[in-house]
């Protein structure tokens, strides 16, 4: 054996080992409640396998588990696969949505700010024409423009 693969073995093995007879018990438990097996079935589950191999990487690296521990805890990952990942799923949907929700709130504050500020100062250029700008006003009138009539 390779030096590499020892590691990998060392590192991965129960987890592998835990997924695979997490397989195994899962197909039991439905043989034993009459679902039968089919391919489609056995395929998804393949197709899964990945996902939950890093969940159940992830799980036994949080609590440390190493050996029979590991494989004991990818086993009941495997098993409960579908209910594990639809919950990891639904986690990260809820993450994006609040996050997303962050970004809309703040781009209509900015765009309610940018429209409040448009009106604003819509009212001020209304009230110079008009007239009825109070004397805070004043300093936004402009002088008179001698336009250069009074000069022989």
């Amino acid at each position: 054996m390779t030096p590499w693969f020892e590691a990998a073995f060392l590192k991965y093995g129960w987890i592998w080992i835990g997924l695979s007879f997490g397989l195994a018990a899962k197909y039991a438990l439905l043989i034993k409640r009459g679902i039968r097996i089919r391919g489609a079935l056995v395929l998804a589950d393949l197709l899964l396998l990945p996902m939950v191999a890093l969940i159940a990487y992830s799980i036994t690296s949080r609590l440390g588990a190493n050996g029979e521990a590991a494989a004991l805890l990818s086993a009941l990952a495997t098993v409960g696969a579908d209910r594990l990942v639809k919950l990891y799923t639904e986690r990260f949907l809820d993450r994006v949505d609040s996050e997303l929700r962050a970004v809309v709130d703040r781009q209509r504050a900015e765009i309610r700010n940018e429209v409040q500020t448009e009106i604003s100062a819509k009212e001020v250029i209304v009230d110079q024409i008009t007239g009825r700008a109070p004397s805070e006003y004043q300093a936004l009138k402009r002088a008179p423009v001698d336009l250069g009539k009074g000069k022989p």
